[in-house]
């Protein structure tokens, strides 16, 4: 059965030796690393048996012992079952038995894996060709080593479930057999490796269950708020309820004298809502005591800078600029006036949607640890790599310094592309010295949110005599924080459906001063753009008297 690599409880620390002991690597095996755009030479793997050698610095990474194939999974596990899809590419191509491969959540380093993030839906597809040419590497090596025992040509063999088969003999050898010999052999370039015809795929198509399913049902700790570290201590962190406040006084000394809290302190913060706002952090000998402790705590805010945002007042305002068009045009095709002006039919329409919390299941949380001149971070986040330098940055030192171990997240759908609960637990971890667990509270990951922006549609539509769609206008009401481009995910491009396929076509739009942080929503733009603009299609084949499905059709 194919399975994951789960952290235990505790974190352990191994040496380099050790590490190398525990891996397999210094009894044996092929240790293959696939660094791509770099010389054959640096490529070339060190002897098994010389555990000190420097290892490889990879973008796809494979390991095969004596018994296991592990494949490295790169990129942060949200849910969308990227830990299992990523090796199944390595292990298609490697032509690997998936029950033989037991997968493993990979370190952060851009130097062998690239750009490590989980947004966008573009793990797989910015990873594939990748992937594909790390497995067909560790391919080819083993095809070599077992064409070299049998002292045959290579071409006269083939590969299928871990084995590799000499076609004219039938002799067969398992990958664990060959793997100390193709340790030997030179890597070769990965731009010059056979890949597999798609159609003799067998394992991509197959239905797989993810490789982390049995540790999720058993209640295993996979995820950031699992992580634990000996001599960890709980933080909560308290911000101003109103966006961009900061401290002027807090009952400290009462707080600290409260059951279970080991510490209470201010933090400044650095101004940048998704770095660190301001704040007053109290860390207790656990989450409860830490909670308990923030409902007595007292502080004394400075709102003169905070957010003046109001959304009945945005409604107001937008309803109200809905009568005229936009100050600014996005797009302008063919003769929109003309067609308004001879159509046989207009229909008008107006649509709102609010901001939205992200609400992923999983609270906020990060777990830091200052120790030795080192941040070592678990955190189950988005966009780890931009982690490390966010936290190197806030507390002044190189990023080499930073360790994040990617931790499986209990949801994201953007919210975690924002590091500011990482950025949080590393100053506060940084100021104790000590390993340090913040957990936000429910009524936290709300009120701090990077909100799905709001925004409005104003429509008109004209239709001809046959019910055909001849213009449509749109006014776009949406949101900016500096007076110049929308706030993240509040923009509409003048390409989007079903501007492509209507002759008379504009948009116009005006920007709404917003300071409320804004961040991408699953599906940006889709789900709210969609909604809309398929809304009011909908009105428009019901204005023209025809079935909706005819009408799109007639459309495209």
């Amino acid at each position: 059965m194919n399975k994951s690599t789960t952290s235990d409880f505790f974190v352990r620390q191994l040496d380099r030796r050790s590490f190398l002991r525990l891996t397999g690597l210094a009894g044996g095996g092929l240790m293959l690393a696939v660094q791509f755009g770099c010389s054959r030479e640096s490529t070339e793997t060190a002897p098994a048996d010389q555990p000190d050698a420097a290892p490889f610095t990879p973008n796809a990474y494979v390991q095969i012992t004596e018994d296991s194939i592990l494949i490295h999974a790169p990129n942060p596990e949200v849910g969308q079952g990227v830990k299992t899809s990523m090796p199944m590419i390595v292990a298609e191509e490697l032509d690997a038995d998936w029950n033989d491969v037991t997968v493993v959540q990979s370190d952060i380093d851009d130097a062998r894996y690239g750009r490590q993030f989980a947004g966008g839906s573009m793990s797989v597809p910015q990873n594939w060709e990748r992937l594909r040419r790390a497995g067909a590497v560790a391919r080819e090596m083993l095809v070599a080593a077992a064409a070299l025992r049998w002292e045959v040509d290579p071409s006269e063999c083939e590969t299928r479930d871990s084995t590799v088969i000499h076609r004219p003999t039938g002799r067969s050898l398992t990958y664990f057999e060959l793997a100390e010999t193709a340790a030997s052999l030179p890597v070769p370039d990965p731009a010059s490796v056979q890949l597999k015809n798609i159609a003799d795929f067998r394992l991509l198509g197959s239905r797989v269950s993810g490789v982390d399913n049995p540790d999720l049902v058993t209640g295993r700790p996979l995820f950031g708020i699992d992580a634990s570290v000996a001599g960890l201590r709980f933080a909560a962190y308290v911000k101003c309820p109103v966006r961009g406040g900061t401290v002027l006084s807090a009952n400290l000394d009462a707080v600290r004298a409260l059951a279970g809290v080991v510490d209470a302190f201010i933090v400044e913060g650095n101004g940048n809502p998704a770095e660190l706002a301001a704040g007053v952090a109290i860390v207790a000998v656990d989450t409860w005591s830490a909670f308990k402790a923030r409902s007595a705590l007292q502080v004394t805010w400075d709102e003169k800078n905070a957010v003046q945002d109001s959304w009945s007042n945005a409604v107001e305002q937008a309803r109200s600029l809905a009568k005229a068009e936009g100050s600014a045009t996005v797009i302008d095709t063919g003769d929109v006036e003309a067609a308004f002006e001879n159509a046989a039919q207009r229909v008008e329409a107006f649509y709102q949607y609010a901001f939205v919390n992200h609400a992923q299941l999983e609270p906020q949380n990060t777990t830091a640890w200052w120790h030795d001149g080192q941040m070592e971070l678990w955190a189950p986040t988005q966009t780890p790599q931009a982690a490390v330098a966010g936290v190197a940055k806030l507390i002044g030192v190189d990023p080499a310094q930073v360790t994040l171990h990617q931790r499986r997240a209990g949801g994201g759908f953007g919210r975690r592309l924002v590091n500011d609960v990482v950025m949080e637990a590393a100053v506060i971890a940084h100021r104790v010295g000590y390993p340090v667990k913040l957990t936000w509270t429910r009524e936290d990951d709300m009120a701090f949110g990077f909100y799905r922006a709001g925004g409005f549609h104003a429509l008109s539509g004209a239709l001809d005599d046959g019910g055909n769609v001849v213009g449509w206008k749109n006014h776009f009401v949406s949101f900016s924080a500096d007076g110049e481009k929308p706030v993240a995910g509040g923009g509409l491009s003048g390409k989007t459906d079903p501007g492509p396929f209507i002759p008379n076509y504009r948009i116009t739009q005006t920007l709404l001063p917003w300071q409320t942080p804004c961040g991408y929503w699953r599906a940006p733009g889709s789900n709210v753009i969609a909604f809309a603009h398929q809304s009011f299609l909908h009105e428009l084949s019901t204005a023209a008297g025809r079935d909706h499905l005819d009408f799109l059709l007639a459309l495209l």
